[in-house]
């Protein structure tokens, strides 16, 4: 019996192992199961990223040119230095050795290097310098790699036209901004692999022997204009002790920016030591009272509306008048003055009753018409409207102190393209910086064509106001000590108080002067305002000579510029190859014969021009010269077709 009760207990042993062998195979069946059919995808792709993973590579950044082709703005290739922390043995004593070079805190290196990480940053896009001095160290764990950088050869230049990059390479301020997209371009992506220990293989590494690249801007800017104005700025400013200032130069007839300057300036390769408030543009974003300078739209409406001829005179009240309790003051004590009187001598009397004639909705039409309180469109970030109440809701001495530039504020950038209407014959153009896009392969993406936005003023109302204009220059008027040699000017001085709580600065002045020559075929604009100036504070004497200075270097550019067949070898290379698209391209008698021209030896902007003056479109390919065109010299052209032109690739980076 004891043998068979034994045996009984071992059956039952051996049944209950059997039992939890076949329960435990069931399960692990079940579970295989499980994890290879139903959780196949999910533990795949667990597996993918963990092991695996996508790698956006970003492009390198367009370049961006002057309308001369030469750079503002470029891409250069830059050491950054990162660490593998789960290779790093002894974190505070690696960390203490690269603070040494990298100049960072111990503490702060130190954190980075400590942990389970396989990857961390210690510097981004170093000097070289300090790249070379940690590659001598050959500590294990520390590596080195490329990335590109953006970098503004001219320092300061043009700085707050072209903004600035962050540390990920994103436009923050500026056309680096505006046109982020097209610099950036297209990521590329690649697949890559890491071993156990974390190090990346790459699958593809042809993804990494030439990165993309975005797009190049051709900018409406002449570098050496540029520079020439913010010299002349920066030394006014200085010379006043001003808060700042902003100068333009525009070309009336197409709304193109051959200069753009505002101070205080900055570098945008160090942006970060400079106060934020330094970056805007404050041509584009900031609004301020024009003052006087905004007597001449009122003219311009009393004119087009026919209310006044320029022989009639308007009593300005031995300088002083009432209006509604309040007293308006005349710096003289004018008795009768024509109108071209008035703005010659700035009255505040005479161009509050010019406005009275007009009336309030005819001023508010016009005031509008001429883009006031309402952003240009000019391709910046950023852009102010500026502030214009309904003068209809608006009481009388309000209406009044309206006409002479209070209550009322504007951007230099507003100001500067009204006043380019009145130049242009009476058309308002929209305003911009980016002449053309280029691709990479420096093939034409897209081009920026002069727009008419609206015709403000008639011809007849723009010459006569011209004509006031230029009395304001003259003996006895407002700017009669702004003088450009060889040149007539057309223009309007301003001192405007600046607006404070409760009422207006004592102190503090908007100093401008704004005008085109010469006044007789204008070919250019200028606008230059002062911002709280010391030791004078008028118009005409502190903003006047930089306006004079400016526009005579401008002149002097352009008519340097200009294509002209006689010139000895010395002035031929003064002034290059280069042509201002304010100096139209001479097409030769074969284009009014109706005969395609030879376009060889021009530059891109030039043959730009033609084919829009001429109603044709036009494909590009390369950079510099023209060297090659279709249709050939001399053919017979047809009316609606297209041009196609070759350029020598001459410049840098593209």
């Amino acid at each position: 019996m004891k043998r068979d009760d034994g045996r009984q207990k071992i059956r039952f042993r051996i049944t209950i192992i059997g039992l939890c062998f076949a329960l435990a195979y069931v399960l692990l069946l079940s579970r295989s199961f499980y994890l290879q059919v139903l959780e196949r995808d999910h533990l795949a792709a667990v597996a993918q990223k963990e092991f695996m993973r996508q790698v956006e590579i970003d492009s390198r950044r367009g370049l961006i040119f002057d309308r001369n082709q030469e750079e503002l703005a470029v891409t250069l290739d830059s050491d950054s230095i990162y660490a593998r922390p789960v290779e790093i043995s002894d974190p505070a004593q690696v960390g203490l050795r690269l603070a040494s070079v990298l100049g960072d805190g111990d503490e702060k290196i130190i954190s980075r290097l400590s942990g389970e990480k396989r990857f961390a940053w210690l510097a981004r896009r170093v000097t070289p310098d300090k790249a070379r001095a940690v590659r001598q160290m050959e500590i294990k764990g520390i590596g080195i790699t490329t990335e590109p950088k953006r970098f503004y050869p001219h320092s300061t230049l043009a700085c707050h036209v072209l903004g600035f990059t962050g540390l990920d390479a994103k436009g923050l301020e500026g056309l680096e901004a505006q046109y982020d997209s097209e610099l950036t371009g297209t990521a590329r992506t690649s697949l890559n692999m890491r071993d156990a220990l974390g190090r990346t293989m790459h699958l593809n590494p042809e993804d990494f022997s030439g990165l993309p690249q975005g797009n190049h801007l051709l900018l409406t800017i002449d570098k050496q204009l540029q520079y020439q104005v913010e010299k002349i700025l920066a030394a006014t400013v200085s010379k006043y002790n001003a808060a700042g200032g902003q100068a333009i130069v525009m070309v009336p007839q197409s709304g193109e920016i051959l200069a753009m300057a505002i101070e205080p300036s900055f570098n945008p390769n160090a942006f970060s030591s400079y106060p934020a408030s330094v970056y805007r543009n404050r041509a584009v974003t900031d609004a301020f009272e024009p003052g006087s300078t905004f007597k001449m739209f009122v003219a311009a409406a009393a004119l087009n509306q026919g209310k006044i001829s320029l022989q009639q005179k308007i009593f300005c009240e031995n300088g002083q008048w009432q209006v509604a309790g309040k007293v308006i003051h005349d710096t003289h004590n004018y008795g009768y003055l024509t109108v071209g009187e008035i703005i010659k001598y700035s009255s505040n009397i005479g161009t509050a009753k010019l406005g009275q004639m007009v009336g309030p909705e005819e001023l508010n039409r016009a005031f509008t018409a001429f883009g006031f309180g309402q952003p240009t469109g000019v391709d910046m970030p950023g852009e102010a409207k500026g502030i214009l109440r309904p003068v209809t809701h608006n009481r009388p001495v309000d209406l009044a102190n309206i006409c002479f530039g209070q209550g009322v504020a504007v951007t230099g950038l507003q100001l500067i393209s009204a006043v380019s209407a009145v130049a242009n014959g009476g058309v308002l153009m929209r305003p911009f910086l980016v002449k053309a896009i280029m691709d990479s392969q420096a093939s034409l993406v897209s081009e920026t064509r002069p727009a008419p936005l609206r015709r403000v003023v008639s011809i007849e109302a723009a010459r006569e106001l011209t004509e006031m204009l230029r009395q304001v220059t003259e003996e006895g008027g407002t700017g009669s000590r702004i003088k450009v040699d060889n040149y007539a000017i057309a223009g309007k001085t301003g001192t405007a108080q600046k607006a404070v709580a409760g009422g207006y600065s004592k102190q503090d002045y908007i100093s401008s002067f704004v005008g085109f020559l010469p006044a007789d075929n204008p070919q250019l604009t200028v606008l230059v305002v002062i911002d709280s100036p010391r030791g004078g504070y008028y118009g005409g004497q502190v903003a006047g000579p930089a306006w004079a200075a400016i526009a005579g270097a401008a002149m002097e550019r352009l008519d340097w510029n200009r294509p002209q067949l006689a010139r000895s070898p010395q002035d031929k290379a003064r002034a290059g190859a280069v042509t201002l698209l304010a100096a139209p391209l001479d097409p030769s008698p074969s284009l009014a014969q109706g005969l395609m021209p030879d376009l060889r030896g021009f530059g891109l902007r030039e043959v730009l021009a033609l084919a829009g003056s001429e109603g044709f479109d036009l494909k590009a390919k390369g950079v510099g010269k023209v060297i090659g065109q279709q249709p050939a010299a001399g053919s017979v052209l047809q009316r609606g077709g297209s041009w196609s032109v070759s350029l020598s690739a001459e410049r840098r980076g593209i």
